[in-house]
């Protein structure tokens, strides 16, 4: 007979997306449990850029202060064309949510540091080795079917593995034991290749040609790390240079329709490759291996009680360097949504805006990250020609070459549907902007006292209130308040308004403060707990 587990929601895969998911639904109260099928958490360094809301979410979930230091912070990126000039030079513009706008970090590190967090919460139940077999949808519940390898296993840091001699990507050999779990949710991170995905008979769209890149990472590179990634757009093989902090870097070459993968990734070939930019003998090879770029996007995120995330949602080349931050977004997207509705504060039409809000922007950034890989891969001789007298000839042009060279092409998420609300009638213009976006996070004084927005957010809904003389009043779903003034007047337009902030920190919506009980209404059909939003009063603290 299986073993059995019954939980409020089960992540199916603990890569970055997975574990992020599940630390977040433990934070809510939920029961959760969290599967997968290797032995540990990743050791493979696959993504490697993290947008300042990537980051943002890894400072709510307490391991920035280990995973910074490890990063290589506030990064740009140099695009070089024809005969190695330099034909731009692209930065994020200034940071707005706290954190950077582009840095360079290591996934193992990262995955590793939120396995570490996912250990320390008691109502997070994690099963390694252990494999996802069968689904079965019930009108309450899933029932997930999994077979475990060996031992029962909480796994381990595959960052750490080698210190320990353990492979997270071994294959378990030991008795076969069948679990069963019941959940009310069940949440697929199970990555590209996912098996949720094609047990659900959901299908991809996009583009089924791929692109092939030879991905070389080393170890040992002597030197300061360069501040940006540079893109070698030189016509003939295009490649891409990622620096790193510890002495990490990684090289990615174009491999051509003629070239077998396994020949162009031994020592000889890697040392041809590389030779260009770096002197090989010094440094150490973590890994060469052939990567596959797709341009894909599933044709639904969400089948009955069971929503998909990350890669097992979107594939997408890694030209804009958004796969992993798209997964974060999912993660946080679907997290807050399925703890709303087990915990009766929201109806399923609130899971209904996960894909609606999610899918668009995926797919988006799936269709931007192609268009930046054709402008990186091209080998046309006319058409690179072509190509350099555009991008330089943006220089004459300010605000196309702002746009360009402050990287406005990597549109953060702006959602007009979803659990959004337009603003009540009498909003400045300006302030209507809020709307739709993550909320700010800048410094903010407190009793005389710096402090980050979101140290005064709590968890659930929240209202900003915007008062004159730079004040702002928070106000959680409790009703408790703080006061708090806007030193760098980041919310000026706003004077006058109340801004909802929903649980991922996006604005809802705003209105005249007058108006507050109107904009609460607008919403409250699906976030049905805003019908009470700080019925409680406490008083106003600071």
């Amino acid at each position: 007979m299986a073993q059995s587990h019954e939980i409020d929601v089960l992540v199916i895969g603990s890569g970055p997306t997975g574990l992020t998911a599940a630390n977040l639904l433990a934070d809510s109260g939920l029961q959760v449990a969290l599967i997968e099928k290797n032995p540990g958490s990743g050791d493979e360094p696959r993504a490697i850029s993290a947008t300042d809301e990537t980051l943002r979410v890894m400072q709510h979930l307490g391991i920035m202060d280990e995973l910074g230091p490890q990063m290589l912070m506030d990064t740009g990126a140099r695009y070089f064309g024809l005969g190695g000039k330099v034909i731009a030079d692209v930065r994020p513009g200034a940071p707005r949510l706290g954190q950077p706008g582009k840095s360079q970090f290591d996934q193992p590190i990262m995955e590793g540091l939120l396995y570490e967090a996912a250990t320390l919460r008691q109502n997070l139940d994690l099963h390694y080795a252990t494999a996802a077999t069968k689904i079965q949808q019930f009108s309450d519940h899933v029932i997930v079917h999994a077979t475990r390898t060996g031992e029962a296993t909480t796994g381990f840091n595959g960052s750490k593995a080698a210190d320990s001699g353990q492979d997270p990507y071994a294959v378990v050999e030991g008795q076969e034991t069948a679990l069963e779990f019941k959940a009310k949710w069940v949440l697929a991170c199970d990555g590209g290749r996912s098996f949720t995905r094609r047990e659900l008979g959901i299908g991809l769209q996009g583009s089924t040609q791929v692109e092939r890149w030879i991905v070389v990472d080393l170890l040992d590179v002597p030197g300061n790390p360069e501040p940006f990634a540079s893109f070698h757009c030189n016509g003939q093989r295009p490649a891409v240079v990622v620096p790193g902090v510890g002495g990490r870097r990684r090289y990615e070459f174009m491999l051509f329709d003629h070239e077998d993968g396994d020949a162009m990734i031994t020592p000889e070939s890697i040392t041809k490759l590389v030779a260009p930019f770096q002197n090989t003998d010094v440094v150490t090879v973590r890994r060469a291996a052939v990567y596959t770029a797709h341009q894909r996007i599933a044709d639904t995120y969400r089948k009955s009680r069971i929503l998909l995330a990350g890669d097992a949602a979107h594939l997408m080349p890694p030209f804009a360097g958004q796969g992993l931050n798209a997964g974060i977004r999912d993660a946080v997207g679907a997290a807050w949504r399925l703890a709303a509705v087990i915990k009766g504060e929201a109806n399923e039409m609130l899971i209904d805006d996960y894909e609606t809000e999610r899918r668009p922007h995926a797919a988006e950034m799936v269709k931007l990250s192609k268009r930046i890989g054709w402008v990186v891969m091209n080998t046309n001789p006319v058409i690179t020609r072509v190509r350099d007298a555009v991008v330089t000839g943006t220089r004459i042009i300010p605000a196309l070459n702002r746009w360009l060279t402050g990287m406005r092409f990597l549109k953060q998420p702006h959602y007009t549907t979803g659990t959004v609300t337009a603003p009540i009638s009498g909003v400045p213009h300006l302030a209507q902007n809020f709307v739709g976006r993550m909320l700010p996070q800048p410094d903010l004084e407190v009793n005389g006292a710096t402090v980050k927005l979101d140290e005064l957010l709590s968890a659930g809904w929240n209202t900003i209130e915007v008062v004159a003389g730079f004040q702002l009043v928070f106000t959680n779903q409790e009703g408790d308040s703080v006061r708090a003034k806007d030193i760098n007047r980041v919310f000026d337009t706003a004077t006058g308004t109340v801004l909802l902030i929903r649980p991922d920190y996006y604005v809802a919506g705003i209105a005249p403060a007058s108006q507050a009980d109107q904009l609460l209404k607008a919403l409250s059909a699906k976030a049905t707990v805003l019908r009470t939003f700080g019925v409680a009063k406490q008083g106003t603290r600071g």
